[in-house]
C-alpha cells in the first residue's frame, strides 16, 4: 500500500469515526419535556411517567399550576408558552373526566397532539388505579419515543386563524397509531430507510374493576362506637351508621349514633339516661398513600337525651320521664384502609363540645342538689366498615 492510499484510508477512518461521535453525542444529549401538574394525583402520574422514560434521553419537569383545561385553542396556546418558558421540546398534562384520565402530549414545534386515554379507579396507589396509571405511563413513554426519534405521534393541531379543530385537541376516541420511515445511518456512513414505529396503546377500560371513581362517590358506614361521657366510668356505647358524599379531596355525610341506655344507681334512685345524635360532618383530605387516607374535619349536630327514673325509697318522689336536647360540635380526625375499591375500614378521633347537656340531681326544700352533670367535651372512638357505591 502506497503512503499516500494510507494516508487517505486514515482519514477516511478518522471522519466515520467522527460521525458516529457526532451521532452518539446527539442521541444521548437529553432534551426537555415540561409537564403541568394540577393535582396529587397528576404527581404520581408524573412518577410513573418517570420510571416508565427512565431509558429515554429526556429530563422531565414539573410546573405546578392550573390544569390545561377549557377551550381546544387555549388549551393549545397554554402548551405553546409552557414549552417556550422551560425551553421545552414537549408538553404533557393529564385531565379526569369521571372514571377516565386523559393524558396529552403535545410537541409545538410540529404541531402534534398525541392524545391517550385509560379508566383509573380507586385512589392513587391502590391496584385499580395502578393498573390504568401503568397503561397511561407507557403511552407517554411511546409518544416521547416518537418525539425523541423526530416523528412524533398524533394528529397535527391546525393553528391557522387563532384557533384548533376540536377533532384534533379533544380527541374523544383513542387516535391511531403514527408510522413514518425515518433514516438509520449505516457504519460506512450511508442512509438506508428503515420503518421507525413506536407502537401506542390503544385506551383500556377494565371490565373486571367496576368501581366508582375516586373523584366523585356515594359511601354507606356502619359500625361500632363509645365515648366518655363524664355521666358513667365507663362512658356509653352504642351503633353507628352514616352515609356521604365523596369528591378526591372533601368528604360531606351524615352520621347516626344511638347508645345504650346508661343505668344509673344510688341509694335513692335507679336512673336509665339514653343518648341518640345525628351529625352533619364535612372532612378534608390531609394524606394518601397507597390504601391508607388521613383526614381531618368538623362535625356539628344535636344530641337527643331520654331519661327515666325509678325511686328506691318512699321518701323520694321520681320525676317523670323526659328528654331533652344538647348542641354538639366539634374536630375530628379519621384514618382508613382501603383493602379493596368499594370497601374499606375507618377508625375515627372525635372531640365533642356538648352545650345544654342534662344535669343529674334531687330538689330538696326547693334547692337542686347535683349527683352527676357529665362532660363539657367528651372523646369518642368510631369504628366503622365503609362501603362505596
Amino acid at each position: 500500500m502506497s503512503l499516500a492510499a494510507a494516508v487517505v484510508s486514515r482519514r477516511m477512518l478518522a471522519s466515520v469515526l467522527l460521525v458516529l461521535l457526532a451521532g452518539a453525542a446527539r442521541a444521548s444529549a437529553p432534551w426537555r419535556t415540561v409537564a403541568r401538574v394540577a393535582t396529587a394525583e397528576d404527581a404520581a402520574l408524573l412518577e410513573r411517567v418517570r420510571g416508565q422514560s427512565s431509558d429515554l434521553p429526556v429530563l422531565l419537569v414539573a410546573e405546578s399550576g392550573a390544569p390545561l383545561d377549557g377551550a381546544p385553542a387555549s388549551r393549545w396556546r397554554a402548551a405553546e408558552q409552557l414549552a417556550k418558558r422551560h425551553e421545552a421540546r414537549a408538553v404533557l398534562w393529564f385531565l379526569r373526566e369521571g372514571p377516565d384520565v386523559r393524558v396529552q402530549v403535545a410537541e409545538p414545534a410540529s404541531r402534534h397532539l398525541f392524545v391517550r386515554s385509560a379508566r383509573l379507579d380507586g385512589r392513587p396507589g391502590s391496584l385499580e388505579w395502578s393498573a390504568g396509571a401503568e397503561a397511561l405511563a407507557l403511552a407517554v413513554r411511546s409518544a416521547l419515543r416518537a418525539v425523541d426519534a423526530g416523528q412524533p405521534l398524533g394528529e397535527v393541531v391546525e393553528t391557522s386563524g387563532g384557533s384548533a379543530p376540536a377533532g384534533a385537541v379533544e380527541a374523544g376516541r383513542p387516535l391511531p397509531p403514527h408510522t413514518a420511515e425515518a433514516p438509520v445511518k449505516d457504519v460506512d456512513g450511508g442512509m438506508n430507510s428503515s420503518s421507525v414505529s413506536a407502537p401506542a396503546p390503544e385506551r383500556i377500560s377494565e371490565a373486571s374493576s367496576p368501581a366508582a371513581s375516586s373523584g366523585d362517590r356515594w359511601m354507606l358506614a356502619v359500625g361500632a362506637q363509645a365515648a366518655l361521657d363524664g355521666y358513667t366510668q365507663g362512658g356509653h356505647q352504642g351503633l353507628l351508621l352514616g352515609a356521604g358524599w365523596e369528591g378526591r379531596s372533601l368528604r360531606l355525610g351524615l352520621q347516626f349514633l344511638a347508645g345504650r341506655p346508661a343505668r344509673l344507681r344510688d341509694e335513692y334512685t335507679r336512673v336509665s339516661l339514653g343518648q341518640y345524635a345525628a351529625t352533619l360532618w364535612a372532612d378534608l383530605l390531609l394524606v394518601s398513600t397507597g390504601p391508607l387516607e388521613c383526614s381531618a374535619g368538623l362535625g356539628v349536630g344535636a344530641v337527643a337525651f331520654s331519661r327515666g327514673t325509678e325511686a328506691l325509697t318512699p321518701e323520694v318522689e321520681a320525676e317523670p320521664s323526659s328528654s331533652m336536647l344538647a348542641l354538639l360540635l366539634g374536630p375530628r380526625l379519621s384514618a382508613r384502609w382501603s383493602p379493596a375499591t368499594r370497601f374499606a375500614l375507618e377508625a375515627s378521633l372525635s372531640a365533642e363540645l356538648l352545650l345544654g347537656r342534662p344535669a343529674l340531681g334531687y330538689a330538696i326544700d326547693g334547692n337542686f342538689v347535683p349527683r352527676g352533670d357529665g362532660w363539657a367535651v367528651r372523646p369518642r372512638l368510631g369504628l366503622a366498615m365503609v362501603f362505596f357505591l
